[in-house]
């Protein structure tokens, strides 16, 4: 299959991403690993305990959070200016960039309301290591694809595996909410990209 036909499918499929956000949470999304926030900045993230904790350690998990976000906004930027992406590639990628968009709004209201100071972007993306590894790489629409891949599977394990680490009950529906879409996203790529899902099973501890 030609790559734009590949890319054409995000179009064709991308009011899934809505649907599947809203039966994710509703069916209670699990399997996630919470070794990806490791891997995306761990040094921001103190260790965390089960329900319990206090509304600081609520603040700091969802300002580590909001820098996912942040790098995220800023990665589909650089993939948009690459002049790589065109039609439907980069619809898709500036769609995506919007969830993230609002995704950021949503942890900063989060962040207030809890007596927080959010975190701020970093003025250069390539300040953002994983951008700054991967941009010499970046040939082609599907190093793109890829690079968005990986740090889409990351932040979706990332959220989901830190839903059990906050005090306040309120908060698991947005991190739920945002964790289902960054997986809807990952599994709309792996599908342009022609390659398996990733099944996994719950987590039984």
């Amino acid at each position: 299959m030609k790559e734009r036909d590949l890319t054409n499918k995000y179009l064709e499929v991308g009011e899934l991403i809505q649907r599947g956000r809203r039966a994710a949470l509703k069916a209670g999304v699990v399997g996630f690993g919470a070794s990806a926030f490791a891997m995306l900045g761990s040094s921001l993230l103190a260790p965390v305990t089960a329900f319990g904790a206090d509304k600081s350690n609520d603040v700091k998990i969802a300002n580590v959070a909001l820098n996912l976000e942040h790098q995220a906004i800023a990665a589909y930027g650089v993939g948009a200016s690459t002049g790589l992406l065109d039609g439907a590639a980069l619809a898709a990628a500036k769609l995506f960039m919007s969830h993230h968009e609002a995704h950021r709004d949503s942890l900063i209201d989060v962040i207030k309301k809890f007596g927080g100071t959010p975190v701020e972007p970093k003025s250069n993306p390539k300040d953002y290591e994983a951008i700054a590894n991967a941009v010499p790489n970046i040939k082609s629409a599907n190093d793109i694809l890829e690079f968005a891949l990986t740090l889409e599977e990351q932040a979706a394990g990332a959220y989901i595996g830190v839903l059990t680490s906050f005090s306040e009950k309120e908060l698991l529906p947005v991190l739920a909410g945002i964790g289902a879409a960054e997986a809807q996203h990952a599994a709309l790529l792996r599908f342009v990209l022609q390659k398996e899902p990733l099944l996994r099973g719950p987590v039984v501890k």
